[in-house]
């Protein structure tokens, strides 16, 4: 990755990051400027697109907010470490779409989230409304007979590239085998889980290589590459130091077994969807030994949408601790009420 890619990828970073408490400040004209600037500085985001739809539709902005949402599926739709932003950016785009009257929009949009989620009842509920109402079908056109064409053979945009990998106690290494690459025309990316190159061939040709998700987690930082004349030796640093990796990206069941998505939030890891889901509809707050209050926080805070951090970050401050919910609508109401645990009194802090 170039240094000015990096730099705007920084800035975006930062710039999102402001648009987030502009957001949590009420602030949603400015949270959407903020947004806009990170996506200037950083188009490849889905996430950006996600959260600039939610303060669109805020803004009762409704036809951009789900042009974004459309946008943050397209974006993520093929990147497994993605999954629940592009299953919230489906649900989104399918609910406005069908608020609009939009319903073959929503048709589309809704039974891919089905797929991925099947057992969202609210989901497949839209779902059946929507394909009710949605116009049916043109009948295909009746098929016309052609004279033979001599067909011409495709030219192959991609090349195939042959790479082998091998590990020590401490790094994999993948060698990725083509001659003479300049530079310029090479970008690798690390993600903890992924591995990512763009390769430039001298014919004008772009090669992109993914192992997404890897077997086991990396470090990034301490993950580096070299080009040299015959090939690309890429060294991806063990995040478990001696922990022996069977093969090097995740099976197809070993995805599925780690993923269980929720359109409640965008986080990626850690976190327990169902149980997430369940307190938001029965709006209780989620009650926790003080031993394991600050990780279950930090875990359900990380990537979560505003409306959930500022229901956290309230429900927690004002409870003293005792108490932490994911649900705005009924924090937003009044203060969050001390609760003890069983056979404990409340007692004022004094200094």
């Amino acid at each position: 990755m170039s240094k000015n890619a990096s730099a705007n990828k920084q800035a975006a970073k930062e710039l999102a990051q402001q648009a987030i408490d502009a957001y949590m400040d009420d602030d949603f004209e400015r949270a959407e400027s903020l947004y806009t600037q990170a996506i200037a500085s950083d188009a490849t985001v889905g996430d950006y697109y996600l959260k600039r739809a939610q303060v669109r539709h805020k803004l009762s902005k409704t036809d951009l907010a789900t042009s974004d949402a459309l946008k943050a599926a397209d974006l993520t739709a093929s990147k497994t470490i993605y999954l629940r932003t592009y299953y919230k950016a489906l649900v989104l785009h399918g609910e406005w779409s069908f608020a609009q009257e939009k319903y073959a929009e929503a048709v589309e949009s809704l039974h891919k989230a089905t797929k991925i989620n099947p057992n969202d009842e609210k989901v497949s509920s839209l779902l059946e409304k929507a394909e009710a109402l949605a116009p049916a079908p043109a009948p295909a056109p009746e098929p016309v007979a052609e004279e033979p064409k001599e067909e011409k053979p495709v030219e192959k945009k991609r090349h195939a590239v042959r790479h082998e990998w091998y590990q020590n106690d401490e790094d994999v290494i993948v060698e990725v085998f083509v001659r003479n690459v300049k530079k310029e025309s090479l970008e690798v990316e690390f993600t903890d889980s992924a591995l990512s190159l763009s390769i430039k061939m001298p014919t004008g040709a772009e090669n992109n290589l993914d192992f997404d998700p890897l077997l086991l987690p990396i470090v990034p930082s301490q993950s580096t590459y070299e080009i040299l004349s015959t090939k690309i030796e890429v060294r991806m640093k063990k995040a478990a130091k001696g922990e022996k990796w069977s093969h090097l990206e995740k099976t197809e069941a070993e995805m599925v077994a780690d993923v269980k998505p929720s359109h409640l939030s965008n986080s990626r890891k850690g976190v327990s969807w169902d149980k997430i889901a369940a307190d938001a509809e029965k709006e209780t707050a989620l009650k926790v030994s003080e031993q394991g209050v600050n990780q279950l926080f930090q875990t359900i805070y990380k990537d979560a949408d505003e409306d959930t951090r500022r229901a956290m970050m309230k429900s927690y401050v004002e409870s003293n601790g005792t108490a932490l919910s994911t649900d705005w609508e009924s924090v937003k109401k009044g203060p969050v009420e001390t609760l003890p645990p069983t056979g404990c009194d409340a007692k004022p802090f004094k200094s």
